[in-house]
């Protein structure tokens, strides 16, 4: 059984993700290990890697030169294809398709179930056997410098390659329903193990004044580094908590002086298993991403994992605040965001920490799972 109460069939899965295995884990990694936790052989397909893709992705170096399979544990594998270049040329989809059918066909065939998160899906969605399903959980057309006309048009083809489509958000929904195609609502889940996680902060921290008010996540283009700072002045005498590696699209400036400020504490990205205990030693956690379209299609993980733990969540409106709204304190801007910060930091009743764990419990990543198997057609 899978917390929705159905019981769901042994599939052999695809999962055609845009996200490394090895990379912090997304939506995409916990179902594809829920999916196996089930019962079905999962084979997750990294993004595909030519040559040239390390003149954008030298970190990417070790998958061409490592293994290309890699079992994770008995039911779950991950493939680390090598293509030709110009992957997203009408030529470069028609040669990588059959080089990546070809690869399916050796590791795991037929499919029953292939379930794509990445919009390069589109050619070898269309020659895989079984169910197919697009799962939608970010508007990729809203990403700074992005080719929106482009962007849908390589959604609309692996649309047209989908017998059903779904999205992780009300916001991605609806702007599924304006452009003619009806989506299936499947809103992120979180990991119950999360809820019994020990508080264990990291190196750096332990010595610090509380109350620690902490962000866990990317340092990238999506934060709001006036918000950061409202947070920061709310929780005068404590320190501001920043958990994550930085990447291409790196932070702005002001966040930048942030970060040297002395009641600020930097820390690097974690391992996966680490996130919970580091989530649940906060006395709140945050979400301070800007007022943009991009994230408020979104639905930040984070929140299901800082209620998973306990903690007071203050975050800018997006996807989970839709959802999870009666457990979250929502602001738009620095002076309401700093206000909330200082509400939630009052001493929280041990009834409210329970409330905000018993929300997590009630939506496993087994059970979006079992949702997108049924949104795909599969007969529970």
């Amino acid at each position: 059984m899978n917390g929705s109460g159905k019981r769901l069939p042994q599939l052999r899965t695809l999962i055609i993700s845009p996200a490394r295995w090895s990379s912090f884990h997304l939506s995409k990694h916990f179902v594809a290990q829920a999916l196996a936790d089930l019962g079905s052989s999962v084979l997750y397909i990294d993004p595909p890697l030519s040559p040239l893709s390390l003149i954008r992705h030298p970190e990417r170096l070790t998958d061409l030169r490592g293994r290309r399979v890699s079992d994770i544990d008995a039911r779950l594998s991950v493939w680390r294809p090598v293509v030709v270049p110009g992957q997203n040329s009408r030529i470069g989809q028609f040669v990588n398709g059959l080089i990546l059918e070809r690869g399916i066909r050796r590791l795991i065939w037929p499919p029953e179930l292939t379930l794509a998160f990445s919009l390069e899906a589109r050619a070898l969605l269309g020659r895989a056997p079984g169910r197919r399903i697009y799962h939608c959980t970010d508007s990729f057309e809203d990403l700074p410098g992005a080719d929106a006309a482009d962007v849908r048009r390589r959604e609309r083809a692996v649309i047209a390659a989908s017998d059903a489509v779904s999205a992780c958000s009300r916001p991605l929904v609806e702007q599924l329903g304006r452009q003619g195609t009806a989506a299936v609502y499947v809103p992120h889940g979180c990991d119950p193990g999360a809820v019994a996680a020990p508080p264990t902060p990291p190196p750096g921290l332990r010595d610090r004044p509380r109350p620690w008010v902490g962000y866990v996540g990317s340092l990238n283009f999506r934060l709001d580094s006036s918000l950061l700072e409202a947070a920061r002045r709310a929780n005068a005498g404590g320190t501001l908590v920043l958990v994550g590696g930085r990447f291409a699209a790196a932070p702005d400036p002001a966040t930048e002086r942030l970060l040297a400020l002395s009641d600020v504490v930097s820390v690097p990205q974690q391992p996966p298993g680490a996130v919970p205990g580091i989530m649940a030693s906060l006395d709140a956690g945050i979400v301070p991403y800007s007022i943009h379209p991009f994230n408020r299609k979104s639905f930040p993980i984070k929140i299901m994992q800082y209620l998973a733990a306990g903690v007071p969540v203050v975050s800018t409106p997006n996807g989970a605040t839709d959802e999870l709204g009666d457990h979250v304190l929502v602001a738009e801007d620095p002076r309401s965001f700093g206000a909330a910060v200082g509400r939630v930091l009052e001493r929280p009743s041990q009834d409210q920490k329970d409330a905000r764990r018993a929300v997590a419990m009630a939506r496993p990543w087994t059970r979006v799972a079992a949702e997108l198997v049924e949104a795909a057609g599969v007969a529970l």
